[in-house]
């Protein structure tokens, strides 16, 4: 038997043989979501079981079928699922009835334009962001019932997608940072995101000044590890956003149960699957 991941502020969902988790403050206004793990789909082999990569080479069919299993859990039409291709870039879709369509989950991956977010404002659109140790971050703001789902790894953490998906609907939709709630899923954690190249550190120092909040080198060695949350949390708290809720899993740490992308290369698998957050108001 696996873990169970419910605590004070997540909720593991084991609908039949689907598992996914919820964060209990979403739930408590009725927003419609999960991030799920990886069970309960059709996929096998190193995509086993709840894939919902495209782009791999994992049987089309079978990803529709992941989908289509979720999306009768969570009472939706897998119809109104909609996802552009994902290239760790800060471009927010504002996704509406009109633009809608050309985004569909089984076509929106065939579109040249990249998008790492989504904010919608319009009922029964739900949004589909995939991760594989990259930050999977649901917005809401209840007042104004808008929501943004947000796929922010370390390269997209580099360009603040996050904040600049928050800045947006502070600007142009009128959310006011102090009723913003924002859940952070399941990822790659300080513990595991380490590395040993100056170069790499230097991109975060450059944007970062204060690196002692959020690296810490290990005893007698050059490896550094960097701390992601906290610099996420630390932007978002700085534009006055309180309310953030963070699901306390590392994906690597738990690749049995989520897909890790580095753990997938450490294994030397020539590919690896994919987690799906999916959030519709």
């Amino acid at each position: 038997m696996h873990k169970n991941y419910t605590d004070k502020n997540i909720l593991h969902v084991k609908d039949g043989d689907v598992e996914y988790i919820q964060f209990k403050i979403l739930n408590k206004y009725g927003l419609k979501h999960c991030i799920t793990l990886r069970y309960g789909g059709v996929s096998s082999g190193i995509y086993d079981s709840l894939n919902f990569g495209l782009k791999g080479n994992d049987l089309k069919e079978n990803v529709f079928e992941n989908l289509n299993r979720v999306s009768k859990s969570l009472n939706i039409d897998p119809q109104n699922v909609y996802k552009a291709t994902q290239n760790h870039t800060d471009n927010i879709l504002v996704l509406n009835s009109e633009n809608k369509e050309e985004y569909k989950f089984d076509v929106g991956d065939k579109i040249d334009e990249n998008y790492d977010a989504y904010i919608v404002k319009e009922k029964d659109i739900a949004t589909l962001v995939t991760t594989a140790d990259c930050n999977p971050i649901i917005v809401f703001d209840p007042v104004n019932n808008i929501v943004a789902n947000i796929h922010s790894g370390w390269k997209g953490t580099t360009k603040k997608i996050y904040l600049k998906t928050c800045e947006k609907m502070i600007k142009e939709f009128g959310s006011n940072p102090s009723d913003l709630i924002v859940c952070i899923g399941p990822s790659i954690r300080k513990c595991c995101f380490s590395s040993e190249e100056q170069e790499f550190k230097n991109i975060f120092t450059n944007i970062w000044k204060n690196e002692n909040e959020y690296i810490t080198y290990e005893k007698n060695s050059n490896r550094f590890h960097i701390d992601l949350i906290y610099l996420i949390k630390n932007d978002l708290e700085g534009i006055g956003i309180k309310n953030i809720v963070v699901a306390d899993i590392c994906t690597v740490c738990n690749s049995d149960d989520f897909f890790s992308y580095r753990v997938a290369r450490k294994n030397n698998q020539e590919g690896y699957g994919l987690m799906a957050t999916i959030v519709i108001l």
